[in-house]
């Protein structure tokens, strides 16, 4: 009679141990198709849920530079295996998290760099005026950029420039008579916080 006693107790606890090893917590993945992007540009985020399961809600959390806590950004359904997608534009550094359930991946960085554009204004023989522009979430009044010549053995600061209200500049610099091309770079420490360095189109010359 005991050692029946003991096969019964024996099987329950092999019965339950088994059971909680089958049974898993809920767990959803996460990660970037990028690390980094320009002001105004896009990022995929992707990832996968333990169940493997379509039609499944998964939530996508971010947070802003600057914002207290994560918040909720959008709600998608995952398709195939439980693979989920969404599409995000961060306009400042964003970290963003999905869940499931109740569970949460890990914290995933997007850095994101202003937007700098460049624009010849006019130009004479050895000299030409540019106007060049900071895009971001917040204003760059105030901020200086460095323009630079591209040469052959490498980029050149010729001037440094400060920006003005709209976070924009006008400014002149001398060229080459042949083949010139500039550029513009905001340093990180120039398109911090929130930011980092930033760079504009290059300008070229025909000729």
């Amino acid at each position: 009679m005991r050692k029946i006693l003991l096969l019964a107790v024996a099987s329950s606890t092999l019965a339950v141990v088994g059971t909680a090893a089958a049974v898993k917590p809920a767990a959803v993945t996460i990660s970037l198709s990028r690390s980094t992007v320009v002001y105004g540009g896009t990022v995929k985020l992707s990832g996968v849920i333990s169940t493997h399961q379509s039609g499944a809600n998964v939530r996508v959390l971010s947070r802003a530079y600057g914002a207290p806590t994560f918040a909720e950004l959008a709600s998608v359904n995952t398709t195939t295996n439980g693979a989920w997608t969404y599409t995000a534009s961060p306009v400042i550094l964003t970290r963003y998290q999905a869940q499931f359930g109740d569970a949460t991946s890990r914290s995933v960085t997007v850095r994101v760099r202003p937007k700098i554009v460049l624009e010849l204004k006019s130009r004479t023989a050895r000299r030409g005026t540019f106007m060049v522009t900071a895009n971001g979430v917040r204003p760059f009044t105030g901020k200086y950029v460095l323009v630079q010549r591209l040469t052959s053995n490498g980029p050149m600061t010729v001037k440094h420039v400060k920006l003005g209200v709209d976070s924009m500049a006008t400014f002149t610099t001398r060229l080459p008579k042949r083949h010139a091309r500039v550029r513009v770079v905001m340093p990180a420490s120039q398109a911090a916080p929130g930011y980092i360095a930033g760079y504009s189109n290059v300008w070229s010359s025909s000729a």
